[in-house]
């Protein structure tokens, strides 16, 4: 059973309470799983997964240098965005990904484990971008990033920090940030953008700008990856509200 599989069982058996909008997503999923325009393939997937479980080191109290612990469905939602593959083709299906998730359960975290692997057995010459509104909310990503790469090579010997951007200088990988406060938010070459605090990305401020900043950047990529996480917030008729009405839609099929 995969752990899409497995979280659909342990919703419909009430060990995991879920709204209609999970529920159907889910349910969408699975009935993909058998479509033949894809293929669903966890190798991939679970490999980052056991890394993530293995050599990402948390910084926060009282979880201090012990390694990542997925909960279910964090498995899950990592197994669906790297196993759905085109079957033409054999690139991955999913280019966005929108988490939502209330406040101090982990998201920085969990998204810092998912770039560590990209920086440190990620494929050579990929640039790995933290954006959100200001420069703060930014480092929050990247500095879990940077403090999980110093305990796994505390010698450098594969990796090295500057203030400003990650390096793993064998394999040409860099982690760096953007936010509304970067001057020039034009010229880069994005692999895969991990979006926090989209909540606060309001149209007025000129902070959308940083989201299409990283979508133009990944504009020449085969695969890229738009990996969207918030926790709702309180402001409206912004950058999230139009992602949430987009992907409602999505989830009810009017949008492919």
């Amino acid at each position: 059973m995969t752990y899409l599989e497995e979280y659909w069982q342990a919703i419909q058996t009430g060990e995991v309470i879920a709204g209609k909008w999970i529920k159907k997503a889910i349910r969408n999923l699975i009935r993909d799983i058998d479509d033949p325009r894809y293929t669903y393939n966890t190798d991939y997937a679970h490999k980052r997964m056991r890394f993530q479980e293995t050599l990402c080191l948390q910084s926060k109290q009282p979880y201090y240098g012990k390694p990542l612990k997925l909960m279910l469905w964090q498995k899950a939602f990592w197994e669906v965005v790297y196993s759905f593959r085109m079957a033409d083709t054999g690139l991955l299906r999913f280019t966005e990904a929108l988490l939502e998730i209330a406040r101090k359960n982990g998201k920085s975290t969990m998204f810092a484990g998912d770039a560590m692997y990209d920086l440190f057995l990620g494929a050579g010459g990929m640039d790995i971008c933290c954006a959100s509104n200001d420069d703060r909310q930014a480092r929050l990503i990247w500095g879990e990033i940077a403090g999980m790469r110093e305990r796994l090579d505390p010698k450098r010997a594969l990796t090295k920090p500057t203030l400003t951007e990650l390096k793993n200088r064998s394999r040409g990988i860099t982690v760096f940030r953007l936010s509304s406060k970067t001057q020039n938010k034009d010229g880069f070459n994005i692999s895969k953008t991990l979006m926090d605090e989209s909540h606060d990305v309001s149209e007025e401020n000129g902070a959308s700008e940083v989201a299409e900043a990283c979508w133009r950047g990944m504009s020449s990529k085969d695969e890229p990856l738009f990996l969207n996480c918030t926790t709702q917030g309180f402001n409206r008729g912004c950058y999230l509200d139009k992602k949430l009405d987009y992907a409602k839609k999505v989830i009810r099929g009017e949008i492919d």
